[in-house]
């Protein structure tokens, strides 16, 4: 995959995130004011996935947020060894956003696993992170990951109901 070909699909799934915060999020996200951070999914090591959000978080927050094409030039190191790519909207504020993209690459994977899926195009997705004890049908906070306080607070008060 050529560097164009990944700008687009980076583009176009940041475009279908933004989709999703719309319809599930009551935040207002600015247009065009997006920025990335990496991660690899590989370079993370946790027990459980409550843990993992934790990690993520620290490690995130001490991220400095890059361009689009800053982004592509890195993946064009290993590009043709990509093989998922997800989304995720990690910070929210009024005059930008930070969207996290987090990669496996197909060398990281089983050797058996990797021979068959060697020669295949990167799969990319867009994915929110939804509070716990949140019902699906009301909508949320976009940064309740990064209001630790306020989340502490909510997540007591969800007991009692």
């Amino acid at each position: 995959m050529d560097n164009e070909i990944l700008e687009e699909n980076i583009k176009i799934t940041t475009d279908h995130l933004l989709e999703l915060v719309k319809k599930n999020c009551w935040n207002i996200i600015t247009n065009n004011r997006y920025h990335y951070i990496l991660t690899d999914v590989n370079s993370l090591e946790y027990i459980n996935l409550h843990e993992l959000r934790k990690i993520k978080q620290k490690t995130n927050s001490k991220k400095t947020p890059q361009s689009l094409n800053s982004v592509v030039e890195t993946f064009a190191e290993f590009n043709d060894d990509l093989y998922d790519v997800v989304l995720y909207v990690f910070k929210a504020k009024n005059n930008k956003t930070i969207i996290e993209i987090e990669y496996l690459k197909k060398s990281d994977l089983d050797p058996e696993y990797y021979q068959k899926i060697k020669d295949n195009s990167p799969m990319f997705h867009a994915k929110i992170i939804m509070p716990p004890h949140q019902n699906q049908l009301v909508k949320f906070d976009v940064n309740w990951q990064n209001n630790n306080v306020l989340n502490s607070v909510k997540k007591i008060l969800s007991r009692f109901k």
